[in-house]
């Protein structure tokens, strides 16, 4: 299948329609006034607050995004202004981002799309989900597309009011908006840097491949010398009433992971191309449900596409002992895997030092 084939199959059969090119204006709103102290980990406050307004044709909506600026020491290296990152959530590493002189956007997720199958907010405001294939977009899609209208904000003029790269983009998330981050880096094709940390099915582990009962040797990285896989996530989990709104109706004809055409080591050879690069996240332990082993499989399949195109620099994956997160250790890495890649070789790591640290469990 070429791209254009795989990009149509993931619509019409799992993700649902890909929305864009509408009106995207901003109004920032200065501080945050709930101040720097959330609730819970998934609350997002602090930053500056960004309203961005989404129009079509027909419908309008509106959506708030928070803004953490790096210091400006830290942002002088980059003379072109400084690199940004989409976070679909807020994340571990923030301070550790910042103080690498770059700029962080974190998203209210759930007022994009709601995590359930009523398929209520801002996205839904201007696609209401329908009966017909074309007018069905999933959550995963829609968490995509928030992140997708933030980088329409920085070529808006964001970028010349940050002092930002407007190209020097990239976007991550964890677990299901890990998956959420592979489908935009697949879909919006002006994101340099993708980034999907502990996926899992539906994200970047591969339906086909099961890694319960299966021994690895992780000695060499500090952990176990005998790590075997407990259950992973099953199709039929996938397909439930808690997570089936994270794909089209259309996802529901699969009964069994065999019957599904195409894998998931499509959503990196989506994001392949001479100007982009993928970074892959997971964890050695603790991974089970999410199964790791699968999505080093994944790597592989598609590290094979890069190899054959050319592209083999393009395409890093990491898996740290342990978190079900981005880390401190995961930034470092992707950091200077970025400065080396998209501002020349001079500036980042050593590729051999990637490639020392990816998943080398043996079964």
């Amino acid at each position: 299948m070429d791209k254009a084939s795989i990009r149509d199959f993931y619509q019409k059969n799992m993700y649902g329609i890909w929305r864009s090119g509408e009106k995207v204006t901003y109004k920032r709103s200065g501080p945050d006034p709930k101040g720097n102290e959330a609730r819970n980990p998934f609350e997002v406050v602090g930053g500056e607050l960004v309203k961005l307004h989404v129009e079509t044709e027909t419908n309008k909506t509106e959506f708030t995004v928070h803004a953490y600026l790096p210091e400006e020491a830290d942002r002088r290296r980059y003379t072109a202004g400084s690199p940004y990152i989409v976070c679909m959530h807020p994340i571990m590493p923030m301070t550790a981002l910042r103080a690498k002189g770059w700029a962080v956007f974190v998203l209210e997720i759930g007022k994009i799309a709601s995590d359930d199958i009523k398929h209520q907010g801002a996205f839904y405001e201007l696609y209401p989900y329908g009966d017909d294939e074309n007018e069905q977009t999933g959550v995963l899609m829609a968490w995509a597309w928030g992140a997708s209208k933030v980088i329409d904000a920085v070529y808006a003029g964001l970028d010349k009011e940050y002092s930002l790269d407007a190209d020097a983009s990239m976007v991550t998330g964890v677990s299901r908006w890990g998956k959420a981050t592979a489908v935009c880096g697949a879909f919006d094709e002006r994101i340099r840097m993708t980034i999907p940390a502990c996926s899992g099915a539906g994200g970047l582990a591969l339906y086909n491949y099961r890694s319960e009962g299966k021994s690895y040797d992780f000695s060499s990285i500090g952990g176990p010398a005998e790590y075997t896989y407990g259950k992973n996530e099953p199709l039929d989990c996938l397909q439930s009433e808690a997570e089936r709104g994270w794909f089209n109706d259309s996802f529901l004809q699969y009964k069994k992971p065999e019957d599904i055409p195409v894998d998931q080591e499509n959503l990196p050879i989506l994001a392949m191309d001479k100007k982009r690069y993928y970074f892959i996240i997971a964890a050695c332990t603790g991974e089970d449900w999410v199964n790791a082993p699968a999505m080093w499989e994944c790597y592989k399949k598609a590290n094979a596409v890069y190899e054959q195109e050319g592209l083999a620099d393009h395409l890093a994956i990491h898996f740290h002992l342990e978190g079900h997160a981005v880390t401190d250790e995961d930034v470092e890495l992707f950091s200077e895997y970025f400065d080396c890649m998209y501002y020349g070789a001079e500036n980042g790591t050593e590729f051999d030092k990637l490639k020392t640290t990816v998943f080398n469990g043996q079964e």
